[in-house]
């Protein structure tokens, strides 16, 4: 789907920053890919595999594994008559730094799989475990969207909050997908054992309570 209006308020607002910009730096793009559904997801994630063709992504669609279904990456090509994906002259390179300068993530940094066509927000990490394990689905964080004031819940807004035994809620959760447990978002005497082994390994103060420390290393472990 191409539609950018299906993107996060931020990312449309970051792609049209990035069109800007690379039509001053005399790099024609076109946007390919914006929001997925889980069919489509599926259907490209058969590819290679039960479908003809090459592996395309990692993510199938019943996983909500993809930042696509998130509404929170878009992909693009080349527009300039070259050849949509032609890159001996470092088109996309070119176009990554200039994305990475605006903020976003760029998927030719990554090293499996280098997706140079690919950006995304940081804002809940390359990966989509922050958002499942706060939002669940992404109709549920599409939801919480305002165009003027988009709502910001990524981890690194929760780090200050300091967490111990008892604490309930969303933020449980997010330790929780950091600690390898089930999200279920009650901070029980298991999330307090897997805290403690987490602050043993990473030479934290081993009492079991996650403070801004905890969070600092567990947020750059995911």
């Amino acid at each position: 789907m191409r539609d950018r209006t299906k993107l996060h308020p931020k990312l449309q607002k970051k792609l049209s920053e990035l069109e800007n910009a690379c039509k001053k730096a005399g790099l024609k793009i076109q946007i390919t890919e914006c929001v997925r559904t889980v069919a489509e997801q599926d259907a490209l994630y058969a590819k290679g595999r039960t479908k003809p063709g090459v592996k395309v992504t990692n993510a199938p669609g019943y996983s909500y594994s993809s930042h696509h279904m998130w509404g929170t990456a878009f992909d693009f090509c080349r527009a300039d008559g070259k050849g949509a994906y032609y890159d001996k002259d470092g088109f996309f390179t070119k176009v990554g730094k200039i994305g990475k300068s605006l903020g976003l993530e760029w998927g030719g940094d990554w090293k499996s799989p280098v997706d140079k066509p690919h950006f995304q927000l940081p804002d809940w990490g390359s990966t989509t475990k922050q958002l499942k394990a706060i939002y669940g689905t992404p109709d549920k964080f599409m939801k919480t969207w305002k165009s003027d004031s988009p709502k910001s819940d990524k981890a690194e807004d929760v780090k200050m909050k300091t967490i111990k035994a008892g604490a309930k809620g969303d933020v449980v959760k997010v330790w929780q997908i950091i600690v390898g447990l089930h999200p279920g978002g009650v901070f029980d005497t298991k999330t307090e054992r897997a805290t403690k082994e987490f602050q043993r390994k990473h030479n934290l103060t081993v009492d079991g309570i996650v403070g801004d420390k905890s969070w600092s290393a567990g947020l750059k472990s995911l």
